[in-house]
């Protein structure tokens, strides 16, 4: 379900993606040579959703179609997933040398937290792009990293 965006590549439609799918999906980007992957947790409201829900149904995909209609009919629901896929997202992505995750929380997202978690978000979403044009190498954005350390952690944070 990634999608290839330009210079990059782009992770949108995964709600039923793991740590170990994410690292196994980041493996074969970095394996096509790719530096920099977008990532988007899907979001309920999308122009798209309903597409997305219909085709999982026609194609017997159940347990997407399950959490599909979990975010549709739960925001709080949808807010947890979107917040513990960045984090995990992110943190995969150490594993990985010369590549760089830039993810884009949605802007509902970052209305529905608030304090530290609301200021990591927006400095997340307001981070430039990591796409180098030039032959100067670029540090990585300390705006795009995980969350929280661990998995536990970001419990507090909601």
């Amino acid at each position: 379900m990634p999608f290839l965006v330009g210079y990059g590549l782009w992770i949108k439609r995964c709600p039923t993606l793991g740590e170990d799918d994410f690292h196994e999906l980041l493996s074969y980007f970095r394996a096509l040579g790719e530096v920099v992957v977008f990532h988007e947790p899907i979001n309920p409201r999308g122009a798209n959703f309903q597409q997305c829900l219909t085709a999982a149904e026609q194609a017997g995909y159940d347990d997407v179609v399950s959490e599909l209609q979990q975010m549709q009919d739960s925001h709080q629901y949808w807010v947890e997933y979107a917040l513990e896929q960045l984090n995990t997202v992110q943190q995969v992505a150490t594993r990985f040398d010369g590549l760089e995750v830039h993810s884009w929380p949605d802007e509902e997202l970052v209305r529905s937290t608030s304090g530290q978690l609301r200021s990591k978000l927006t400095a997340m979403q307001q981070a430039v792009s990591p796409e180098s044009f030039s032959e100067r190498s670029k540090d990585a954005s300390p705006e795009q990293s995980e969350l929280a350390r661990d998995h536990e952690s970001i419990e507090h944070l909601i």
